[in-house]
């Protein structure tokens, strides 16, 4: 059986496979392709189920509880508070992302070739991958017919002004614009890691993706990793029950920004000077706008416009969100504000700027997250918003809410500067990250990274890397498409080691 789960497993388990996989994300699930295919068995352990697009129900409650880390709690805390929200499942965060795809921007590329020794990471190398990407995940722009009104209204505002908007392209083939990817694609019109790349894997017979399976504890022998153990945890309760061992010659740990450095530091195979010390989480915040006609922002294509403002250091897109989950975000105190925005969202659009941090900073211990909006960041963060102010009104709003805690809605053009100075603070904003990055990242020195641009972690002869932890910086777009290139480059280092 090349796929088990809680209920096919015996109170106690052994496997063993040329190569282990801890994590069955887009990372994870890409080295695991990429070892298949060179003739290694692999083994898969994810912590989080299998799942079928139709096991998702579009209830955010039953979201967190079963395709969340954390049940969707996950926050950084340091000069305000940042939820962090990441998947748990087969398929990681695929499972509910946007599906927004980006290729990695030259200037990132050729930064980690120069300055932190990563030879892989060229044109000329890594290009190959991020087309095997693309090519894999079938990256499409949706059809106008599908984007709907919250991203129509943004194009329109944006194209007025001449801004460098553009249709986002996406990893969903399939979309017919629901508007509810964060809570797992109900129709497969999504193409998550889980029905692409674990597939391939699958199909080459030489792979094994065991669900419910959390790692606890890595064996070693000189500068070896021998195995790993951990306990099953049970998808009904979320209680541990049973226990499992894997053996193998190359373990590959693939368990996200967050839980990757979090496994080294617990386990001693790295210590906080390089696991966990450089988290890079690309800030958001999201504004509303409301309209004299009706935008019903939680249809249509979750995310599907942006305008590209790389040079600024920022990127504005549309998001969608249900009214429950506006409810739960929104940054204003209980009141009659708030209700009348709930009562009244049917009017209203739904966009925000995401900012390539460059001056902030943050880590991860065992413990948890901590991350301190920079000044330059928090300044971009107020440019991004005033622009798509802007663009808002441009479009024909009638109200701007921006993305500031008790702020009063803007009402003109000429009341945006006044209503976002540049004085406002990092605990008054309103922030939101769902990309992680950089915190074991490579490089050639050892002082200064965690692992070697191979994917290697410094000290150990076989122990590897492939997720977003690997990124020596900050990334500046979404990242599902570099990291899962990351992971087949990984592979591919592993099978030239031999």
């Amino acid at each position: 059986m090349t796929r088990r789960a809680f209920a096919d497993y015996g109170a106690s388990e052994r496997w063993t496979a040329d190569a282990c996989v801890i994590g069955g994300g887009a990372g994870g699930a890409a080295t695991a392709c990429a070892l298949a295919e060179q003739g290694l068995s692999v083994v898969v352990l994810e912590q989080g189920s299998h799942w079928h697009p139709r096991q998702f129900q579009q209830d955010a409650a039953w979201a967190y509880r079963n395709i969340y880390v954390e049940q969707g709690a996950r926050s950084a805390v340091g000069n305000g508070l940042i939820p962090v929200p990441g998947g748990r499942g087969v398929g990681g965060s695929t499972l509910i992302n946007s599906a927004i795809a980006f290729r990695t921007p030259l200037p990132v590329m050729r930064e980690w070739h120069e300055h932190h020794g990563c030879e892989r990471i060229t044109p000329e190398r890594f290009g190959p991958k991020l087309d095997r990407v693309w090519d894999t995940l079938r990256v499409v722009v949706n059809p106008v017919v599908f984007q709907r009104n919250n991203n129509l209204v943004f194009k329109r505002g944006a194209d007025a002004l001449g801004l460098p908007g553009q249709w986002l392209a996406r990893s969903a083939p399939g979309c017919v614009g629901c508007g509810v990817c964060y809570l797992g694609c109900p129709t497969g019109g999504k193409f998550s890691v889980d029905r692409t790349f674990l597939v391939e894997a699958l199909q080459t017979g030489r792979c094994e993706v065991h669900a419910d399976c959390r790692v606890d504890a890595v064996d070693t022998e000189g500068d070896k990793v021998v195995a790993v153990r951990g306990r099953f945890i049970d998808p009904t309760s979320l209680v541990p029950g049973g226990g499992f061992e894997v053996r193998a010659r190359v373990f590959v740990v693939a368990a996200g920004a967050v839980a990757t450095p979090q496994l080294l530091l617990r386990n001693g195979l790295a210590d906080g000077t390089t696991a966990g010390a450089w988290l890079f989480l690309h800030p958001a915040t999201g504004m509303l706008a409301r309209f004299p006609w009706e935008i019903r922002p939680w249809r249509g294509v979750t995310q599907g416009y942006f305008v590209d403002r790389w040079e600024r250091g920022y990127l504005l897109q549309t998001y969608t969100a249900s009214p429950d989950q506006t409810y739960v975000g929104m940054p204003f105190s209980l009141g009659d504000q708030l209700v009348e925005i709930i009562r009244d969202l049917r009017y209203m659009a739904m966009a925000g700027p995401l900012v390539h941090d460059e001056d902030s900073r943050g880590g991860v211990t065992a413990q948890g997250m901590t991350y301190f909006l920079g000044d330059g960041d928090r300044r971009k963060l107020l440019a991004g918003m005033r622009e798509c102010s802007e663009v808002f009104f441009a479009a024909g709003a009638t109200e701007v809410y921006p993305g500031i805690v008790g702020a009063a809605p803007i009402r003109s053009v000429a009341g945006i500067d006044a209503a976002i100075p540049d004085d406002v603070a990092a605990r008054q904003i309103y922030l939101y990250a769902s990309h992680p990055m950089g915190t074991c990242r490579m490089g050639a020195d050892p002082a200064t990274s965690c692992a070697d641009p191979d994917g290697r972690v410094w000290g150990w002869g076989n122990l590897y890397l492939a997720d977003t932890s690997l990124f020596p910086t900050s990334l500046g777009v979404n990242p599902q498409v570099t990291t899962m290139a990351m992971g087949l480059t990984v592979g591919e280092a592993i099978g030239e080691r031999g």
